[in-house]
């Protein structure tokens, strides 16, 4: 099983990158940041994507279209800024970026093709005001994270073993595709094509799958389903069709992609887990949401800890439910909620079931994360206790951000 934490001596590393007038000057400059941050990182990737086209195989072109991604890497660059002098608070997040760069299998020749992006589009930005001292400062702040993430994504790659196969994509095969909800959702189960071995998971954590549409590969994290059997993965995916732009990747894989056919995938990866010490858990999930959580209320279950779980589930109606009938068997009748209601019944529902022990675990769109996180608030309920899965990049739905 993947370790949940990477261990190494921050301090030591991050002081040898970067100087103290280095540090001033990236804080001094921190507003830059804050004010600007999505414009300088569009040029960016407009830089970045003429110079290396191959690199727009790793990154998520519905979230270009929408901006998401240079919105996240603006907030990124502006909370690295903001705590340069205390980034151990980041390495929650750091970590969590880490797994996903394993997931995509970058490389650390990556960091430099990408630093050198963009501290010209920091350039570009300022004109006459980017002086040599102010993008020396910035490329030693972007230098001393990099470093840290190729240390992290190296202990990754070092515990898939000594195969290299295992350390990119492998081909799996589609064994069961079935429809399991509206939406629609569907449930597929696949396995390695060349025998090679299964790592195990902690309930939490996902697999990538990789396709290819239109000359690009295509890459989507997916929670992991129900827990490790030594044999396949599962993972459930909804079509993503009511929305603008339509869902490439869910589209392709749900219209396209049979039982028999083959796809790409990386190997298990991921930080969000269960707080084995907590005495409480309160799992919320919006729609789709529930794929990743049903895994932790299973192994909650197995471990004979059904009594300290709760579940919300906010669906449309009742054949939205995926794993309704999974999760009538492993949940107390009186602590599985599934609502059907507006966000005054999940609020008073909420308010009802928290307690000061209780640790919450949300997924879903961020809009719905936004409402529960409001009434958690409204509660007074520590947000330290709220473990989120986010569906878009890390960086895109944090508070006190870069302006969109």
């Amino acid at each position: 099983m993947l370790h949940k934490t990477h261990n190494f001596n921050l301090n030591f590393r991050f002081e040898m990158s970067i100087t103290v007038e280095q540090k001033q000057i990236v804080k001094a400059t921190v507003s830059i940041l804050k004010e600007n941050g999505k414009e300088i990182t569009s040029i960016f990737y407009k830089d970045l994507f003429n110079a290396h086209p191959e690199l727009l195989n790793f990154f998520n072109q519905t979230d270009q279209t929408l901006g998401t991604q240079s919105f996240a890497l603006a907030n990124a660059l502006y909370f690295i800024a903001d705590n340069i002098d205390r980034l151990e608070v980041l390495m929650p997040d750091i970590n969590t970026v880490a797994h996903k760069h394993r997931a995509l299998t970058i490389q650390p020749e990556h960091y430099s093709i990408v630093g050198k992006c963009l501290i010209q589009a920091i350039s570009k930005f300022l004109g006459d005001k980017a002086t040599t001292s102010t993008l020396d400062a910035w490329s030693a702040a972007y230098y001393a994270i990099a470093n840290i993430l190729i240390d992290i994504e190296k202990n990754l790659y070092d515990q898939l073993g000594k195969n290299e196969n295992d350390k990119g994509f492998i081909p799996f095969m589609i064994v069961k595709k079935e429809k399991i909800a509206n939406g629609p959702i569907y449930s597929f189960e696949i396995k390695r094509n060349d025998g090679g071995k299964m790592l195990d998971y902690h309930p939490g954590q996902y697999i990538t799958l990789r396709l290819k549409k239109n000359g690009l590969y295509h890459n989507r994290h997916y929670g992991l389903v129900g827990l490790f059997n030594g044999k396949t993965y599962c993972v459930g995916i909804k079509q993503l069709i009511n929305c603008e732009p339509k869902g490439i990747f869910s589209n392709e894989i749900i219209e396209n992609y049979h039982v028999g056919d083959t796809i790409l995938a990386s190997l298990p990866a991921g930080t969000f887990s269960i707080i084995d010490d907590a005495k409480r858990h309160l799992f919320i999930a919006g729609g789709i949401g529930i794929t990743v959580l049903s895994t932790m209320i299973e192994e909650l279950y197995k471990q004979g800890k059904s009594h300290t779980v709760t579940l919300i589930h906010c669906v449309p109606g009742k054949d939205h439910a995926a794993y309704f009938v999974r999760m009538r068997m492993r949940v107390p009748e009186k602590q599985y909620h599934l609502l059907y209601q507006g966000r005054h019944m999940l609020k008073e529902l909420i308010k009802k079931v928290v307690s000061k022990e209780t640790h919450v675990y949300l997924c879903g769109t961020v809009s719905f994360m936004n409402t529960v996180e409001k009434h958690l608030e409204a509660c007074n309920f520590p947000l330290l206790n709220v473990h989120i899965n986010v569906f878009q990049p890390l960086f895109s739905t944090v508070k006190n951000e870069a302006k969109n």
